[in-house]
């Protein structure tokens, strides 16, 4: 059996007196296409932030590609293959579309600081790398004729889209989406969904996804796990997650099943 791309193994989050997660695991292979889902405060967002770097957990261990990333700087956890994104849309909205996604592939340049100051032909040659290839990503989410727009004057739809793309433009093993339906009406929801799909198969990524919209979750995700108070309450496909008592009781209601 290959070894999972990204392993959480009984991870524990105490802020004080507080547990916001406890001993949750997770394992995740490549492609695979996971959903972890649960009522306001069960601890979803703090599991993606110890995954991420932004807390290190109390207690547990997470591994990417078989070696321990916990304690890790975000920076780093970045470079070793996981990008995210937030349920706040967070791009650089002063910043044209085209330069959102350069950002990203600066990450990955290969050239250090001396190249950098003396403009040596090794920057050039980067840099002229790093424009072609985030142009073909706008290309590649329909974004290319609106290159130079500021990011904040694009429709909110489209404003997901290209931090998705931006995120993919680290060129990620794992990419985590934060809430990526929030603010979204149906018709959007809709084609996010299938987004979402063709970005896994396009990019034979894994994707691990937080969502409050039930109908996006269940059509889009193959595993599901779902958290309560912190803990790990259910855990399987989406048809088992609709009919799963606890989770009727916890999250889906009544009307779910």
């Amino acid at each position: 059996m290959s070894t999972p791309i990204l392993e959480v193994k009984a991870i524990t989050m105490r802020f004080g007196g507080l547990t916001a997660v406890d001993n949750f695991n997770l394992s995740i292979n490549k492609s695979d296409l996971v959903g972890v889902i649960g009522p306001n405060g069960a601890g979803k967002t703090t599991i993606f932030n110890m995954i991420t770097g932004i807390y290190e957990p109390t207690e547990g261990d997470i591994h990417l590609n078989g070696k321990s990333i916990s304690g890790e700087r975000p920076a780093f956890i970045t470079q070793q293959g996981i990008a995210r994104t937030f349920q706040n849309i967070r791009l650089f909205k002063d910043l044209s579309v085209l330069d959102n996604i350069r950002l990203a592939g600066h990450f990955r340049a290969d050239y250090g600081l001396f190249a950098s100051i003396f403009r040596t032909k090794k920057y050039h040659s980067e840099e002229k790398r790093i424009k072609e290839e985030s142009i073909e990503f706008l290309k590649i989410f329909g974004l290319q004729d609106k290159q130079e727009l500021l990011a904040k004057n694009l429709p909110y739809g489209e404003q997901r889209r290209l931090e998705i793309a931006r995120a993919l433009a680290t060129k990620p093993d794992v990419l985590l989406l934060d809430e990526p339906a929030a603010g979204m009406n149906p018709n959007e929801t809709k084609e996010l969904t299938e987004l979402i799909r063709w970005v896994r198969d396009k990019f034979q990524i894994a994707i691990l996804l937080i969502e409050h919209d039930m109908r996006l979750v269940m059509d889009v995700c193959e595993e599901i796990y779902v958290v309560d108070h912190g803990e790990l309450i259910a855990q399987g496909q989406p048809k088992e997650i609709q009919n799963d008592p606890k989770v009727i009781e916890a999250y889906l209601g009544t009307e779910q099943a």
